[in-house]
C-alpha cells in the first residue's frame, strides 16, 4: 500500500521535476556536442599511442622470445652433448661389466663343464660298447636259417602245402578237414 502511494506521488511530480531540469538538459547536450570532437581527438591520439606501445611491446616480446629460443637451443644442444657423452660412458661401463661377468661365468662353468664332458664321454663309450655287444650277434651268420628250415618256401609235405595254400583266403578250415596245429 505504501508502495502504491509512493508511485502515485512520483507520477504526479514527474512533469514538475522534468520542467526543472529541461534548461539544464539543453546546456548538457550543447556541452556534450562541444566535447565530442575533443574526446574523439583524444581517443584517436590515445589509440595511436596505445598501438605504438603495443607494437613496441610485441617487438620486445618477440626479441625476448627469440633470445629465449636461442638460449634454449644452446642449452638443449649442451644437454644433448652431455647426454651423449654420459650414454657413451655408460655403454662402455656396461660393456666392460658384461665382459667381466662373461669371464666370471665361464670360469665358474669350466669345472662343471669338464665334469659333464667326462661323464658324457664315459656314457658315450659305455653306449658304444653296449651297441657293439648287441649288434655282434646280428652281424654274425645265423645257422638257424638253413634250407632244411620249416620256414623256407619249399616244403616237401604236399598235404601241408594244400592246407596252407593261398586259396580262398579264409583262415577257417573246411568242415571235412581236420584241424592241425
Amino acid at each position: 500500500m505504501l508502495r502504491a502511494l509512493f508511485r502515485a506521488v512520483r507520477r504526479a511530480e514527474r512533469p514538475a521535476f522534468r520542467a526543472v531540469f529541461r534548461p539544464f538538459r539543453a546546456v548538457f547536450r550543447a556541452a556534450l556536442l562541444d566535447a565530442r570532437p575533443l574526446f574523439r581527438a583524444a581517443f584517436l591520439e590515445a589509440r595511436l599511442l596505445f598501438r605504438a606501445a603495443l607494437l613496441e611491446a610485441r617487438l620486445l616480446f618477440r626479441a625476448a622470445l627469440l633470445e629465449a629460443r636461442l638460449l634454449f637451443r644452446a642449452a638443449l644442444l649442451d644437454a644433448r652433448l652431455l647426454f651423449r657423452a654420459a650414454l657413451l660412458v655408460a655403454r662402455l661401463l656396461l660393456r666392460a661389466a658384461f665382459l667381466e661377468a662373461r669371464l666370471l661365468l665361464r670360469a665358474a662353468r669350466r669345472p662343471f663343464l669338464a665334469v659333464l664332458r667326462a661323464e658324457r664321454l664315459s656314457v658315450r663309450a659305455d653306449f658304444r660298447a653296449d651297441r657293439r655287444a648287441n649288434l655282434l650277434p646280428l652281424l654274425l651268420p645265423d645257422d638257424s636259417l638253413s634250407d632244411e628250415s620249416p620256414k623256407s618256401n619249399e616244403r616237401e609235405d604236399p598235404e601241408l602245402d594244400e592246407l596252407l595254400s593261398e586259396g580262398s583266403g579264409s583262415i577257417h578250415p573246411e568242415p571235412d578237414q581236420p584241424i592241425s596245429i
